[in-house]
């Protein structure tokens, strides 16, 4: 079964830094993109040059972006496979609450704490969660 866990895990991990460097490659796109259109309406050779640094810094971002995304995921895989748990690693830490929080689908829920903060529990319909039927 822990085979069955880290290959599931690579999957999501490869096809995680797939979708991180096809968005890549799309900003990059658009970077080209908006300098082209930028240099064609550029009416001296100053706005062409900062047509062409523009697009050089959302190439860059780019490139960073898909760079920490995929080493979010190897964190996120090397969290699981010490933990043998999920691999969740936190994007970035707020130092504020960290419970989960459960969105309310109805008008009526309990309030329940998961980790520190005060959440409703999720009512899909039916019966409701504090005993009153509505």
């Amino acid at each position: 079964m822990q085979a069955g866990r880290s290959a599931a895990g690579a999957m999501k991990e490869k096809a995680s830094n797939a979708a991180a460097s096809a968005r890549a490659g799309m900003e990059k796109t658009k970077a080209t993109a908006e300098e082209k259109k930028e240099r064609m309406t550029a009416h001296n050779p100053m706005e062409k040059d900062m047509a062409t640094e523009k697009k050089e810094e959302r190439m860059t971002k780019a490139e960073m972006d898909k760079q920490m995304a995929q080493e979010h995921n190897a964190a996120a895989r090397q969290a699981g496979a010490t933990t043998g748990g999920q691999g969740r690693v936190p994007l970035h830490s707020t130092g504020g609450a960290t419970g989960i929080h459960h969105p309310s689908y109805g008008t009526t829920g309990a309030t329940v704490t998961t980790g520190g903060t005060a959440t409703r529990d999720v009512n899909y319909g039916g019966t409701t969660t504090d005993g009153s039927g509505i």
